[in-house]
């Protein structure tokens, strides 16, 4: 594994490769204004194949410097990652925000991409990020219940706050956020402490305000879009039927229902999970490597 921070236009970012040979495939995190956790726990699942990971600007060890959250800065610096290492083009997997920044990367440098997977990806930009939250909300009253909601309300109330309060605030928030990714909210395990004490509400805030600005055009594209491509989301994911979104933005996808899991595949159904994603990389698009090589 090697880690290195990498200066792009307006940020400085916390960059993992975990190995210097292999297919090259990002990991996209989601958010957001939560770090990467996916170099520990989807890079395992693809042994043999090079997995570069970042924590987006301003989360975790990478800071934003020019204050910006749009979209078109999350993917100058997925750019910057890109040439810095000198590939010409990659495998690309985003999880939940982290598959709509996927999306929008795949829209704008679609020669970079060899492969697609978005793993429970949100809907998109505009008025699709307005339903994005929309229903992943309505999802998470349903199961936190009023006590646990109102919990979430009021600590929402002081991510506006300055310093130490909306740091705290934000804990709480993404506390409550991450139990109802699960099924059952009482039966969630914690957050990592070391995770949440990377999350940002400014970059958030930011990152939501400007996603809501976004032209959907920019994804339209995409309904022809060429490479491999898998659209996978849980059984009993927060998105609901709402996913039909993705899935008619991609219909030369493969799309799949993982079963018994919900938002966090890697915990709910790990060897569910596992088995789709290896299929896909060395049934679909072809790479041996990502289910027979040694573990890294």
């Amino acid at each position: 594994m090697t880690d290195f921070t990498l200066e792009t236009p307006g940020a400085l970012l916390a960059v993992r490769d975990s190995r210097s040979a292999g297919p090259p495939l990002l990991l996209i995190h989601g958010g957001p204004g939560v770090p990467d956790s996916m170099q520990t726990t989807i890079a395992p699942m693809l042994p043999g194949m090079r997995a570069i990971s970042f924590d987006q600007r301003g989360v975790g060890g990478s800071a934003c410097r020019n204050g910006a959250y749009d979209i078109a800065a999350y993917l100058g610096d997925i750019e910057a990652i890109r040439a810095y290492l000198g590939l010409s083009s990659w495998h690309v997997l985003g999880h939940s925000w982290g598959g709509l920044l996927a999306q929008a990367y795949a829209a704008r440098h679609r020669d970079r991409v060899e492969s697609l997977v978005l793993s429970s990806s949100s809907l998109g930009v505009g008025p699709d990020w307005t339903q994005t939250k929309r229903v992943s909300f309505r999802t998470g009253r349903r199961r936190a219940g009023m006590r646990r909601t109102l919990r979430l309300y009021f600590f929402g109330s002081g991510l506006v706050m300055p310093g130490p309060i909306s740091r705290s605030a934000m804990s709480h928030v993404m506390t409550e956020t991450w139990h109802n990714y699960f099924p059952d909210p009482r039966l969630a395990p914690d957050p990592d402490p070391g995770w949440l004490a990377g999350c940002s509400a400014v970059a958030m805030l930011r990152t939501d305000r400007a996603v809501l600005r976004e032209n959907p055009a920019l994804l339209e594209s995409l309904r022809v879009f060429a490479a491999p491509t898998l659209v996978l989301y849980g059984e009993h994911d927060i998105f609901g039927s709402a996913v039909d979104v993705v899935n008619r933005r991609f219909p030369a996808a493969r799309q799949i229902t993982l079963e018994r899991s919900g938002h966090l595949h890697w915990l709910d159904n790990p060897a569910g999970y596992r088995d789709v994603l290896q299929h896909f990389f060395t049934e679909t698009v072809g790479i041996r490597a990502a289910a027979t090589s040694p573990a890294l």
